[in-house]
Parts: structure tokens; C-alpha cells; sequence
């Protein structure tokens, strides 16, 4: 894969990086020019990616293994590109978990706790951390931006969904919040809606005649590629999306409930 340099001299931290869609944009971020610190809670796959093993990486990379509900785990995910580095210019938070389709009514409150842990609990400490460290940057913020992975189910909600839908739509609100709080420092948030996309998560999440169902909602009648996904993250990281805060981008291909 080759760049354009669209984030050159960007240092980049990418949580939910070892598959799917993270995995994707940290192929995306190396490509373009930046440093990236890959974050995930199994970072096996990505260490062993070809690509990401490229010699021209070797000093643009870093892993760390560690679980977004944790806190000190995420505060040290968000130290390393100061500490490898020197700064923090942007930070994808895009760890998430989804869950199987299943009735409400009969839902177990053990899945709607881990939906809030992984994907509320898991990116507002994200912010958190990640700002603090943008702002003890040479920088201290200006310049920087957040994106925060929301899905298109934060659009209009899926039905048997409703832990995964309650918890993308916090993401919404974590975005809007964050890009009111910390415009002051010139660090932009924004969110990404992401349609049906070809990641393992999606695999696990739905049966497949559900799967067909949803691809009929589609315009386009596919499920995207995570490359595509990421495609769009990168114009949200970089200087290009400069006077974009508190948006929040749907890419899922005119997707909608009817």
C-alpha cells in the first residue's frame, strides 16, 4: 500500500487495531506517514501481519496489549506515542464489541454490562487519556483530532440489538461532548457510523439470514470492506478535515431500517 503523506510527522494512537477495521487504518495511518501505536486486547494478529512487519515500519510502529475497560490500561495505551515519541496527535478510538441478536425480553443483564463497559466505559476513557496527552504535547492539543467508531445502528437502532444500539448511540454523545469541551485546545472529536462492514464482528453478530436482510437496506447491496471504513477515519485524523468537530459521518452506503 502506498501514501500521499497525508499524516506525515502525525503520531497516531489506534485502539481495536489488531483486526477488522482498526487493523485496517493502522494499515491506512503507516501508509500515509505516521506513527502508529497499534492498542488492542489481543494484539497477536496484528504483530504477526505481514505488512505491519514491512522494514520501513519498524521505527513508525509500537504495540500494546491492554483492555479499554480498564483504566490504567488505557492511560498507558495513550502515554506510549509520549513516550516513544515525544506527542499524541490523534487518537481513533475504535475498540468495540458487539453481541449476538437476541430478543430484549430475554437478554441477559450480563450483555448489556459488557456493552457499556467496552464500548461507553472503553472510549470515554479513551478521551480522557488520550486529550490529556495531546495537551502535554510540544503542541499541547492544537491541531489534534478524536475519532470515536459509532455504527450506523446509532442512526436508527436495530431490532434484538438493543445493548449494541444503546451503546453506539452513547458514543454519539461522547463525540459531541468531547468536541464542546476541547475545541479550546484545538483538538477536534468526531464520530464515525460505519454500516455493515466485512469484519469478524459483524460474522459473530448476526445469522445469515439476518445478514441478508440488512444487505437489503443497502444500497449497494454489500457489505463494505474495512479499508473503506478506514478511508474515511483518515480524512477525519488529518488536517484535510480541519474545520470538522462534533460531526458525526455515516458510511454505510444509504443503509437504512426500511
Amino acid at each position: 500500500m502506498s501514501g500521499t503523506g497525508r499524516l506525515a510527522g502525525k503520531v497516531a494512537l489506534i485502539t481495536g487495531a489488531g483486526a477488522g477495521i482498526g487493523l485496517a487504518a493502522t494499515k491506512r495511518f503507516l501508509a500515509e506517514g505516521a506513527k502508529v501505536v497499534v492498542a488492542d486486547l489481543n494484539i497477536t494478529k496484528a504483530q504477526q501481519d505481514p505488512e505491519l512487519l514491512r522494514d520501513e515500519y519498524k521505527d513508525s510502529i509500537a504495540f500494546i496489549q491492554g483492555d479499554v475497560t480498564k483504566e490504567a490500561d488505557v492511560k498507558a495505551s495513550c502515554e506510549l506515542p509520549l513516550e516513544k515519541w515525544g506527542k499524541l496527535d490523534i487518537a481513533l478510538l475504535n475498540a468495540g464489541l458487539g453481541h449476538p441478536t437476541q430478543p430484549w425480553l430475554t437478554t441477559d443483564e450480563s450483555v448489556i454490562d459488557k456493552m457499556l463497559a467496552v464500548n461507553v466505559k472503553g472510549p470515554w476513557f479513551g478521551v480522557k487519556h488520550a486529550v490529556a496527552s495531546m495537551i502535554a504535547s510540544p503542541h499541547k492539543g492544537k491541531g489534534c483530532s478524536i475519532v470515536l467508531t459509532s455504527s450506523v445502528a446509532s442512526t436508527y437502532g436495530e431490532p434484538e440489538f438493543s445493548p449494541y444500539v444503546a451503546a453506539k448511540w452513547a458514543v454519539r454523545g461522547l463525540g459531541l461532548v468531547g468536541a464542546q469541551e476541547f475545541a479550546k485546545y484545538g483538538i477536534r472529536v468526531n464520530t464515525i457510523q460505519p454500516g455493515a462492514t466485512n469484519t469478524q464482528l459483524y460474522q459473530d453478530s448476526f445469522p445469515e439470514e439476518v445478514k441478508q436482510a440488512i444487505l437489503k437496506t443497502n444500497l449497494m447491496g454489500r457489505p463494505a470492506d474495512p479499508m473503506e471504513i478506514a478511508n474515511v477515519m483518515l480524512f477525519l485524523a488529518s488536517d484535510e478535515a480541519s474545520f470538522m468537530t462534533g460531526s458525526t459521518v455515516a458510511v454505510h452506503a444509504g443503509q437504512t431500517p426500511t
